[in-house]
């Protein structure tokens, strides 16, 4: 590897923002009954002949099982086929994949873990490591995020419209933009390689249990609808695959967060809160509010096949999705700590005794000032990706390549937010609060706290919009603009042999150009003459919102829109943390890769195939951003540098015959650093004082920073029996050569702007904390997983089936490189140590049930926080139950074609949880939020013809 810097320079005129711009159990009784699987099925075979057992039973090589089973099928095969070691998903039946989203299905597969946002399953860990070490493709192609970084949302892909997934654990010399700790690959389907005509319309009703918690949000209910269509004309030269996709989903969610604990730590005063017994830990403020929104979603897909002889083979791929949401956000909350300047006390505390430390779970408090939220937020996202690949066979053994494409997204969002309280306005104007009292009590076991406050908030006549908590404005609003493309042109050349241990050699580049920039803008919102309290008017006002709950009746309500036209006066308000959000980052990247297949016998009983291969990677970075340290005197930096890897890989698969196989993989790999962390952005100045004036400091992004790298081993024992049954164990270690954490090093401040002309420097080189390649650790585990059709234990059984899958990880990398008594803070972000999957089905004479759970452990998970920033909190152990109900009418029946489905999503209400995880305030381990979303309720019906 080699490493060039560029000069850092002034970027000012050139930055282009515009605009401004219980499955334990389980688990043991499968591995049991996996165990036995391939004896059984030996037996079944001595009992008859050929296939002719059951029709419903096809070889390994040619599935023809359809529905659940054909699905588990598909996807076994795909495993076993391909020369990595990899998981896949494969469709149902055409726009039907297992699951809800993608997403769900996904987080189903061996090692894999999702992350719930919004109660839904949306960014996914493969191995232990978080969303940013993982690759996402569509049809093999990089994609763009409308997130901040490298993870993708997989909620921006339908599952109506993807076809199959493959993760890849292992690399590939020819799988480009790979991740280091897995590769998702998104297929649509290929309508020539279907070969038949088929039209296929679904429609579903959906319910939120919760039903609506909002007043003025437009439905409670909501819808899905996609049309799919695949042909072939032009004697099977010509295939066509068009597919449409509508969500309308209902979104709610009963929220509370505690905001801190805290009460024992040496430098909190010890008087502070009379009452407080000395030293105790008590909860120093909180929220609840209720949140419901509508999320649509428009998905269109397109493959265009051509294919006129076997020379010749044009594929076209398009892909656009619409995403709009709407969230309305009503609730309350306060500040209970020493210093709200309002004198706040307790009396009667309850405190029960946590390990060394006393900690008050509930009392009376006095002197409470809460304010009451009402918000809307908008996000709207438009993404496009295009491929075209064009492929040749020539002079009998040749074959070449050529695959362009190109991948966009933008979002626009509004984040806005207003505050109300109790508050009076006296002679000359002259505001006062009015103070409140509040009962509480707030169990350490994650749930609901409960609160009784002494005066009503969803009384419109007294709870007036104001700032009752002297923030310095009224409301606030922020637009984040987002926008990703990846423009790629990839060439590749093949050349087959026949006879030999190698089957062939391909060699190829790929040369590609990311850009992805963010600008964020804030306003403040101000009531008119002068900031004066105002009641909302009748016209304004909404239903009040229940917060029963946590104990509280109403809330005020109003449409928050109509309040900000009618009694605000909206002005740009930027600081220094609202420039440093925005910044530009790109990368060219330029990839040469070779690869040799392998495929030859070892002996009479032992066939090897596999590749070995090799990338070379030439990577050149940069990025433009502000330095903040004067709002008035703002800077620009513009900095950059380029590296190159190698990255070779082996990938080897022993075929002992009867279905064992053996699979052995190494390669170095990389993942490149959070475009957040690469960011020119900075607050930077010269000191004026002290022992360092003269000299420069700052914090910021660090454009010179380098890719995570590893290098990996895995090893797979599978075994195969019947089309619909596996059992494989894998063992996986990790050596991560670097880890990207925060540090303070010495750097170089040439081409800043000087905040303050007045103060020279005495010399360019200072201090800088920022993102840094610093040192690594392992990463290791193991994955068993199995699939079991339990029709060939007994014919009593035909019908009835599992899948499961259980994995441990651990690793030795600390992210902060301190050592914490909080253990969490010493946790790799992401790293669940547990995550299993249980999927129990029954499938016959047209009728199918599926009950699925997923688990994973406690984990460092990435969240939004205060004012739309990142950050990093311990989400407590998730567990999440599915249930699928459907019938489909046989041929020869009036109403073949035509199938009926039920699902419940979040089948037990599954809560999510955090809890603090940091040593702020003397302690951790206490509750922090709890949020329920409910079930999801749907109802549907599909219909097939050709």
């Amino acid at each position: 590897m080699t490493h060039h810097a560029h000069t850092p320079g002034t970027a000012g005129a050139h930055l282009r923002f515009a605009p401004r711009r219980q499955l334990l159990a389980s688990a043991c009784a499968l591995a049991l009954v996996s165990s036995f699987a391939a004896h059984a099925q030996d037996a079944q075979q001595e009992q008859a002949t050929g296939t002719q057992q059951n029709p419903d039973i096809s070889t390994l090589d040619k599935v023809q099982v359809t529905g659940i089973r054909g699905s588990i099928a598909t996807s076994i095969d795909t495993k076993n086929e391909s020369s990595s070691i990899v998981e896949a998903i494969s469709a149902e039946d055409i726009g039907k994949l297992p699951d809800v989203s993608i997403a769900e299905s996904i987080a189903r597969l061996p090692g894999l873990a999702a992350q719930r946002v919004n109660g839904r399953a949306q960014v996914i860990a493969i191995r232990g490591l978080a969303p940013d070490f993982a690759a996402t493709l569509l049809n093999g192609r990089e994609q763009v995020t409308t997130g901040d970084n490298r993870g993708v949302e997989f909620d921006q892909y339908p599952s109506e419209l993807i076809n199959a997934v493959t993760v890849y654990k292992t690399p590939d010399a020819k799988l480009i933009g790979q991740g280091l700790s897995g590769t998702v690959d998104l297929q649509t389907i290929r309508p020539l390689e279907y070969g038949q005509r088929r039209i296929v319309i679904n429609a579903r009703g959906e319910k939120n249990s919760f039903g609506r918690l909002n007043s003025g949000v437009s439905n409670s209910l909501g819808n899905r609808f996609s049309a799919s269509y695949i042909d072939q004309f032009a004697n099977n030269t010509i295939g066509i695959a068009l597919g449409y996709a509508h969500l309308d989903s209902p979104f709610q969610e009963k929220h509370y967060k505690a905001w801190w604990w805290g009460g024992s730590a040496d430098w909190f005063p010890a008087d502070g809160i009379p009452g407080k017994p000395a030293g105790a830990e008590m909860l120093m403020g909180a929220e609840a509010w209720a949140r419901s929104s509508d999320q649509i979603r428009d998905g269109l897909m397109g493959v265009f096949e051509y294919k006129p002889n076997e020379n010749f083979h044009s594929i076209l791929d398009l892909y656009y999705s619409k995403f709009d949401q709407k969230e309305t956000m009503r609730g309350i909350m306060w500040s209970q700590d020493p210093w709200t300047g309002n004198g706040v006390s307790i009396a009667n505390p309850s405190v029960v005794r946590r390990g060394n430390v006393d900690i008050v779970t509930g009392g009376n408090l006095s002197n409470i000032e809460p304010v009451v939220r009402n918000d809307y937020n908008r996000r709207q996202d438009d993404m496009f990706s295009a491929g075209w690949k064009n492929i040749w066979h020539f002079a009998d053994k040749w074959t070449a390549q050529a695959d362009l494409s190109y991948s966009t997204t933008e979002r626009e969002q509004s984040i806005a937010e207003t505050y109300a309280g109790l508050q009076t306005v006296g002679a000359g104007g002259v505001v006062s609060p009015v103070l409140d009292t509040l009962s509480y009590s707030s169990p350490l076991s994650s749930e609901f706290a409960r609160f009784s406050f002494g005066r009503n908030y969803g009384d419109p006549s007294a709870v007036v919009l104001s700032d009752p908590s002297n923030w310095g404005r009224d409301g606030r609003i922020e637009t984040p603009h987002l926008e990703d493309t990846i423009k790629a042109a990839r060439f590749e050349l093949r050349r087959d042999f026949e006879s030999g241990p190698f089957t062939g050699v391909e060699v190829g580049a790929n040369f590609s150009r990311r850009e992805k920039e963010k600008v964020s803008t804030v306003y403040y919102a101000n009531l008119k003459n002068g900031r004066t309290p105002i009641t909302v008017g009748n016209d304004v006002l909404v239903a009040p919102t229940n917060l029963g709950f946590v104990g509280i009746p109403h809330v005020l309500a109003y449409d928050v829109n109509d309040a900000l036209s009618r009694y605000y006066d909206i002005t740009l308000r930027m600081d220094q943390n609202d420039f440093q959000k925005d910044f530009s980052v790109l990368e060219k990247v330029k990839t040469f890769y070779a690869k040799l297949d392998i495929d030859t016998d070892l002996g009479e009983r032992v066939r090897l195939r596999g590749n070995v291969g090799v990338q070379y990677i030439k990577t050149d970075q940069s990025s433009r951003g502000f330095n903040v340290a004067s709002v008035d005197n703002l800077g620009g930096v513009s900095a950059g540098t380029d590296y190159d890897d190698v990255l070779p890989s082996l990938n080897l698969v022993a075929d002992f015959g009867e279905g064992w196989f053996v699979r052995f993989g190494a390669a170095k790999t990389l993942a490149r650093g959070r475009i957040d962390d690469m960011r020119a952005a900075s607050n930077a100045s010269v000191n004026a004082t002290g022992p360092d004036a003269g000299r420069w400091s700052g914090s910021g992004g660090n454009p010179y920073l380098e890719p995570w790298r590893a290098k990996a081993a895995d090893l797979s024992f599978e075994k195969y029996f019947g089309p619909a049954s596996y059992v494989a164990l894998a063992l996986f270690y990790k050596s991560l050569d670097n880890y990207i954490r925060p540090d303070t090093v010495e750097y170089d401040f040439s081409g800043y702007t000087n905040p303050d002309p007045t103060i020279v420097p005495i010399s360019n080189i200072g201090t800088f904390t920022t993102p840094v390649n610093d040192k690594g650790g392992y990463l290791r585990g193991a994955e068993l997983s199995t699939a079991l059709d339990f029709g060939m234990f007994a014919p009593v059984l035909d019908g009835f089936g599992a899948q499961f899958s259980a994995s441990y990880t651990e690793s030795n990398i600390n992210p902060s490189n301190t050592t914490s008594t909080v253990a969490a803070l010493n946790r790799l972000p992401g790293l669940s140590r547990d995550v299993a999957n249980l999927t129990l089905y029954y499938e016959k004479n047209g009728f199918s049930a599926r009950v699925s759970e997923r688990y994973r452990s406690e984990f460092r998970g990435e969240i939004y926080n205060l004012f739309f920033s990142r950050a990093y909190t311990t989400i407590l152990a998730d567990r999440q139950t599915d249930l699928q109900l459907s019938y489909e009418f046989p041929d020869g029946s009036n109403m073949a074609g035509m199938s009926f489905l039920f699902q419940v999503n979040n089948l037990t209400n599954s809560p999510y949880r955090t809890v603090q995880d940091s040593e702020f305030g003397g302690g951790a381990s206490q509750p922090l939020e709890y949020n329920e979303y409910g079930r999801q309720f749907m109802f549907g019906v599909s219909y097939k013809f050709n």
